[in-house]
């Protein structure tokens, strides 16, 4: 049942043009709002920056492709069309940016925080190394929570996808 709406014939081509347009757009946007991001949060003179419109413009995007793109169940396809063109394999790409901007943000608050706190130079070091490891248990942690298990999560039900089309395909030739 098609509800009176006829089915749309658009040109390959120029659909394919179109798409291009909107990845640019989307990327034009994104920059956009990075900027302002940055802007509002290292230049502006406000003392508490408004900065929800841009987290959530950022943030929202990109949940809502990953949740689209597992639903259809492309989110797989992807996966395994970079992981044929690259030499690592993109869970462990993205396993290993947890864990370098992790050990990254680690060294940076325990680096400023130790030269902030300590009085001398046994404390200085003892400061360092405290907050290096409290900081490496909760960032990492949380860091790889943030960009692997989605990632974990939206291919597995892209996964589950992909299998119950394929189930469908092979019932529809059994007929």
């Amino acid at each position: 049942m098609r509800f009176g709406f006829r089915e749309k014939k658009v040109d390959e081509r120029v659909a394919t043009l179109q798409n291009k347009i909107y990845r640019e757009l989307y990327s034009l946007v994104v920059i956009i709002c990075g900027i302002s991001l940055v802007y509002k949060v290292f230049f502006a003179e406000a003392a508490n920056p408004n900065i929800w419109t841009e987290v959530i413009i950022l943030v929202g995007g990109a949940v809502y492709y990953l949740v689209r793109a597992s639903a259809l169940g492309i989110f797989s396809d992807e996966v395994e069309m970079h992981d044929r063109s690259s030499k690592l394999k993109l869970n462990t790409k993205k396993f290993m940016l947890a864990l370098l901007v992790g050990i990254g943000i680690s060294l940076i608050f325990a680096t400023i925080n130790s030269q902030l706190y300590g009085d001398s130079t046994d404390e200085t070091i003892y400061f360092f190394f405290l907050i290096l490891i409290a900081c490496l248990l909760i960032y990492i942690p949380v860091l790889f929570g943030i960009m692997v298990l989605p990632y974990v999560v939206a291919k597995y039900k892209s996964d589950k996808v992909n299998e119950q089309q394929m189930e469908d395909l092979d019932d529809e030739d059994e007929r």
